[in-house]
């Protein structure tokens, strides 16, 4: 039980917090001043966040990609040379496993770095095809369980292949591809199409609904009407005597034409504050559903923010790898990845040289062998 010292001071603490919410309680006009707030500061970041990453891409193009290509190309010379070695009849099995093994890893690389357009990739493809047909070895159950297990842990599902089909699959990697692609490449468009909708429904289809309802009575309302007239008042430019203000409001007339053709209210807005009314003055029965507007600007505004830093694009990757609050880090990351990447080439250089003959193959085959006997053993073992 509470004392009652500590129920006084429990009842006057919850008089001030409920004090203190009432106090932030905005009125809609006060609601319109923050959104409008949010939404200036928004659009500031986006502009300064596109500027950045245009100048940091340009900088990447210059100064960075042609250094990818080079590494590339050098991978694919390699690569090239192993697969020379994979049809020498002298070359034993578990030295052949871990040569495949190896050209495996270099092929994979190649065929999914995203700076890789300047490689003739499909010679590649076709040459490393007919390699793979040449091996005689017949697969176990275990490899085909293997395989299975392994496709899914990729897709979270073996796709309901039979074994007959996986021993295709690993016999004619071609055939794996295509069968990979037709039965996930949909499953992964479908469960895309599936998220959407169900971010779509999870949204609220009564947020929608009622945004909706908001955006036509905006559409019907006198205040927007009020909004277009003042704004082709103030901006038709029959009123300019000077060429050239004449023809800068002609193009701001064009804009205020189409978005009144489209519905584009917010551009409406957006202007009615730039070239009329600053404070907006708007009607208590109309600012609710300006609120409702601005809402959804915001909500546009932060998915456009988080669009731009998507590393799924090449402006938002590099960024990722690259961005920084100030140019010197930028710099020193950028010089960093130029200066490894210049170490990656004489790597593969100096490798593909070195690549002469089986004998000095089989040396940088050793410690591939030894990883391939270790997992055998482990799966012995267990």
């Amino acid at each position: 039980m509470f004392s009652r010292k500590e129920n006084n001071m429990a009842k006057r603490s919850l008089v001030k917090t409920k004090a203190a919410v009432a106090s932030k309680r905005l009125d809609p006009q006060q609601q319109f001043k923050a959104h409008w707030a949010t939404i200036e500061k928004l659009q500031r970041q986006i502009a300064d966040q596109h500027k950045q990453q245009e100048a940091l891409l340009a900088r990447f193009c210059e100064e960075v990609l042609p250094v990818e290509h080079q590494y590339l190309q050098a991978l694919y010379d390699k690569t090239t040379r192993l697969l020379s070695f994979a049809d020498k009849k002298s070359l034993g099995k578990y030295d052949r496993d871990a040569l495949f093994l190896w050209i495996e890893e270099e092929v994979d690389e190649l065929l999914n770095h995203p700076f890789n357009e300047h490689l003739d990739l499909e010679a590649l493809r076709q040459r490393y095809f007919a390699v793979n047909k040449m091996v005689d070895t017949e697969p176990t159950p275990d490899d085909v369980e293997d395989f299975r297990q392994n496709i899914n842990e990729l897709f979270g599902s073996d796709g309901g292949l039979s074994d007959e089909e996986l021993l295709k699959m690993m016999s004619d990697p071609e055939n794996m591809f295509t069968t990979m692609e037709r039965l996930f490449g949909e499953s992964r468009a479908n469960a895309d199409t599936t998220h959407s909708e169900e971010r779509s429904h999870h949204g609220g289809s009564h947020t929608a609904d009622s945004a909706q309802q908001s955006f036509n009575s905006l559409l019907k309302s006198q205040q927007v009407n009020r909004m277009y007239k003042k704004l082709a008042g103030v901006l038709h430019p029959d009123r300019e005597a000077e060429p050239a203000k004449k023809a800068e409001k002609h193009l701001l007339m064009v804009q205020l034409s189409k978005a009144k053709k489209t519905h584009d209210i917010w551009t409406i807005v957006e202007m009615y504050h730039q070239y009329v009314d600053p404070e907006f003055h708007f009607s208590q029965t109309e600012i609710p559903a300006i609120n409702t507007l601005l809402q959804q600007r915001i909500a546009t505004l932060n998915a456009e923010m988080a669009e731009a830093r998507d590393p799924g694009t090449l402006s938002g990757m590099v960024w990722q790898m690259f961005g920084a609050k100030t140019a010197k880090t930028m710099d020193k990351k950028l010089r960093k990845h130029r200066d490894n990447l210049q170490l990656m080439i004489d790597n593969e250089i100096q490798i593909r040289k070195e690549l002469r003959s089986l004998s000095v193959l089989k040396q940088f085959l050793n410690p591939m062998r030894d990883e391939l006997e270790f997992e055998r053993m482990m799966k012995d073992h267990w």
